[in-house]
């Protein structure tokens, strides 16, 4: 396995933990609360209490969020590519087994409600089915896409253009998803997040791609919006993180400071920080996310996403690979899309 390979294994890997890390301790926006069921400090996955969200669930188990990234992968690893219409058809088996209300599934979140009654209520077609929802569900599917195309940036940003539609149609957010996956490939190539908008910049302009993306409206009328900002967004990050006049202590403070609620304008900032921070510990940053609160579970998942295409496979402490649920099956699979 070489450094790219490792790298690039570390982000799929890094996005699955982090999000069962965030299974247990969801969506606490009182932070005391939080301590007081969890500790002080969380370091390790969790069971969620008997009265919250994913309740059921066992220490290790991804979330719904986290079934869709496994399918995505699971896709991608049997057919060699990426294949819209078996991705897809997936996602239909698994919105058979919703009923379209939060407590289906586990813990079925607003914008997959809203694709459930696109598809299952008012059976429109995939291309008309995305929600207008600002949540974080496709940027988190983007690092699988990343790991296996990051090689080839034209074939990486149509996927990324294509996929990220599929549950997520609002402008801003629908760029901001893209642009993610766009930064955790050139991460994957060893770049630093302080170096990564020069370099996806020089290679769109070499490869004659345009940073856009066409986001059908409520009419279903597409329109191009560019996503330039959002691909900035990590580089201004990386050198506040390394400013010694900007001081953010304890750094998991910087998840109330960008915003606990789930808009992914919010997690975002906040995991392009602890990321940069924390560039060569995955432990540090993942955990500091986890414990700041709030969608813990998807800023979780963003940072590990993150961190470990940074830091690679080897770089994820053993504890937390092994006590990933299935995570010899994720393991081969990451290795397949990667090789």
């Amino acid at each position: 396995m070489d450094d790219n390979q490792n790298r690039a294994m570390g982000a799929v890997m890094g996005t699955l933990i982090g999000d069962a890390l965030g299974v247990g301790p969801h969506w606490y926006y009182d932070l005391d609360q939080l301590k007081k069921d969890y500790g002080e400090w969380i370091d390790n996955y969790t069971e969620p209490k008997a009265n919250r969200y994913h309740a059921g669930l066992k220490a290790g188990e991804n979330s719904q969020t986290g079934q869709v990234v496994t399918m995505l992968l699971e896709s991608v690893s049997d057919c060699g590519e990426y294949v819209e219409s078996d991705f897809t058809n997936r996602l239909d088996d698994l919105l058979k087994t919703l009923d379209g209300t939060p407590s289906s599934g586990r813990y079925t979140d607003k914008v997959m409600r809203n694709v459930w009654v696109s598809r299952q209520k008012n059976e429109l077609d995939w291309s008309e089915a995305g929600s207008f929802g600002d949540t974080a569900e496709a940027a988190i599917r983007t690092p699988v896409l990343a790991a296996h195309y990051y090689r080839d940036i034209k074939s990486l940003m149509n996927t990324l253009r294509s996929n990220v539609l599929l549950t997520h149609r609002d402008p801003f957010i629908a760029g901001q998803s893209a642009a993610f996956g766009l930064i955790i490939s050139c991460l994957i190539e060893g770049n630093n997040l302080g170096d990564v908008s020069k370099i996806i910049f020089k290679k769109a302009s070499k490869e004659n791609i345009h940073t856009v993306i066409e986001v059908p409206d409520h009419h279903n009328r597409k329109r191009a919006v560019s996503f330039n900002d959002a691909l900035l967004q990590p580089s201004w990050s990386y050198k506040a993180a390394n400013d010694p006049a900007i001081k953010i202590e304890p750094a998991l403070a910087v998840c109330r400071l960008f915003g606990l609620a789930c808009t992914l304008g919010f997690m975002l900032p906040a995991a392009y920080y602890l990321a940069s921070r924390f560039e060569n510990d995955f432990y540090k940053a993942v955990m500091s996310a986890l414990n700041g609160g709030g969608n813990n579970m998807a800023r979780a998942a963003l940072t590990g996403a993150l961190v470990g295409a940074q830091v690679g496979l080897d770089g994820i402490p053993k504890n937390l690979i092994k006590g990933l649920f299935d995570h010899e099956r994720l393991l081969n699979m990451a290795e397949k899309i990667t090789s």
